[in-house]
Formats: structure tokens, C-alpha cells, sequence
């Protein structure tokens, strides 16, 4: 279900050996810009974080990648069950908190280069 629905649910697929995996979610990915000499201090930032979303209804995982080749070049995935678990989180004051623990400097030097949604995507192959 390739673009769903923001009402779509994922599906969890059960293998014959018990494994689960989930068919469907809706990803967001910011990509953001940081000076290079405050992309480490960034970077400990997430690895700090309060991991308040982990416990947020359709939550199923957070990354945050850094570019090989450009050190300012950071891209947070997270996943979802839909798109209004997303949206929810995004309303809540659990994101709230997670953002104002973020040093008020370190925010202003943040730049929100581009806000992707996914939508709801099938797993069709790993």
C-alpha cells in the first residue's frame, strides 16, 4: 500500500519460525544542516536524547545518520505505525520537552533544510 492513507495501520507479518515484521508505516525524515564543528556536539545531542518518544503510541524506531562525505549533513528517520501516531507525538508535550532539553544555541545553529513524509509504505522485500 504504497502512499496510503494516513488511516492506514501496519500489519504485522508472523513467520512459520514466530518472527515479526511490520508490512506497512509511515516514515518522516528531517533532513537538517549543522556547521561542521558543531555537527559532534549534535550528534551527542540525539545519542542523549530523553527517548520520551519510545514510549509514544505507534512509535517503532528513531535514527539519525551522518553523511560520510559532509560531516554537517545529518538526516533524522523516524518510523511509524500511521501518519496520526506521527502527528499526535508531534502535538504532544513529550516532543515539547525533547526539543526544549536542546540547548537554545545549539537549536538556533540547527537548520531544518527539508521535512519529508513518506506516507504509509508497504515492505514488499528485505
Amino acid at each position: 500500500m504504497i502512499g496510503g492513507a494516513s488511516s492506514a495501520h501496519s500489519a504485522l507479518i508472523v513467520s512459520e519460525a514466530g518472527d515479526t515484521a511490520i508490512s506497512a508505516m509511515y516514515v518522516s525524515l528531517s533532513r537538517l544542516r549543522i556547521d561542521a564543528q558543531r555537527a559532534p556536539e549534535l550528534v551527542a545531542a540525539f545519542r542523549a536524547r530523553a527517548r520520551l518518544v519510545d514510549d509514544a503510541d505507534g512509535f517503532i524506531d528513531l535514527q539519525v545518520w551522518q553523511s560520510d562525505r559532509n560531516a554537517s549533513e545529518i538526516v533524522m528517520v523516524s518510523r511509524w505505525r500511521d501518519r496520526q501516531a506521527f502527528t499526535q507525538y508531534m502535538r504532544s508535550e513529550a516532543h515539547r520537552v525533547s526539543h526544549n532539553r536542546i540547548n537554545a544555541e545549539l537549536q538556533a545553529a540547527i537548520k531544518l533544510e527539508r521535512l519529508e513524509h513518506m506516507h504509509t509504505f508497504e515492505v514488499v522485500a528485505e
